[in-house]
């Protein structure tokens, strides 16, 4: 064999293994474990079957792309049984004693749950091994989750410029309506840049929520901002957004599953007035 046919065999075999890891995906499920679980879980774990990447390493053999569980000690556990001997699943159990003291409350609507979030989302991502991440909330079912995963890499292939931040449509507000206000119910992108976005999200629960932030959307989304370096300013808000942020409407993944707390956690399955479907809406 020629070098110059070793050569191209080479970069072709290379191409393809980059092109895996790229695709390589994790999920965290964050919050209280929740019977909807049960129907979840087998379709995400379909995904990150379906584009884990594997390593050859000096210790033996490395998998990227893992579901993980972050959840509360004091959770229901019978929700996960079946699944805790599962090698691609990765259970974090949280301490809710360790975030008691930061149940600071701004307003009416309060920034109690802000922590427990932020805390189970962190620690979840830490715990991810894919190029890419997503984090779903454990009371909804995305079917078709695998539609967002590739929406996320046609965006990363076919546009200039560093990746941004994936969400769905849910509650994602005009900015007229409320400034720096994506959904943070389906979220996903890079997975460095996922841990670095909730490190900094529980970085600022900890401390004093500024007054001006009124919704868990907005400390989430501006501390994904600061993380990348963004100058974060309210007069740069349509821009700023337009660049760092892109929407996979809840139409585009059927038979989706979401909940909120103002309609009392029940199963809705359509989407609401005033929400932005499509970012350069905003």
């Amino acid at each position: 064999m020629s070098f110059d046919t070793w050569h191209k065999d080479f970069l072709e075999r290379l191409l393809i293994s980059f092109e895996s890891l790229e695709k390589s995906v994790s999920i965290v499920i964050q919050g209280p474990l929740h019977e909807r679980m049960k129907v979840s879980i087998p379709h995400y774990l379909n995904l990150i079957n379906k584009y884990t990447h594997k390593i050859e390493t000096l210790d033996g053999e490395r998998i990227l792309g893992n579901l993980v569980i972050s959840y509360w000690a004091n959770d229901n556990e019978s929700i996960i049984e079946n699944y805790k001997n599962d090698s691609n699943i990765v259970l974090v159990k949280n301490d809710p004693n360790l975030v008691k003291k930061y149940n600071q409350r701004i307003g009416t609507r309060g920034s109690a749950p802000w922590i427990y979030q932020n805390y189970s989302c962190y620690h979840g991502v830490k715990k991810s091994t894919g190029h890419l991440c997503i984090k779903v909330r454990s009371d909804e079912i995305y079917p078709d989750i695998e539609t967002f995963h590739r929406y996320i890499l046609k965006v990363i292939y076919e546009e200039e410029g560093p990746t941004p931040f994936f969400t769905n449509d849910i509650f994602f507000r005009k900015d007229e309506v409320e400034k720096f206000h994506p959904s943070d119910h389906l979220i996903g992108g890079l997975r460095s840049a996922i841990e670095k976005g909730f490190e900094e999200s529980l970085r600022a629960c900890k401390g004093n929520v500024p007054s001006d932030i009124k919704f868990p959307e907005q400390l989430i989304c501006r501390s994904f901002l600061k993380s990348r370096n963004v100058d974060i300013k309210n007069y740069k808000s349509k821009d700023i957004m337009k660049q760092w942020y892109r929407i996979l409407p809840l139409s585009k993944m059927p038979n989706s599953t979401w909940t909120c707390s103002y309609r009392n956690y029940d199963p809705l399955r359509s989407s609401e007035p005033g929400w932005i479907h499509d970012i350069n809406d905003l």
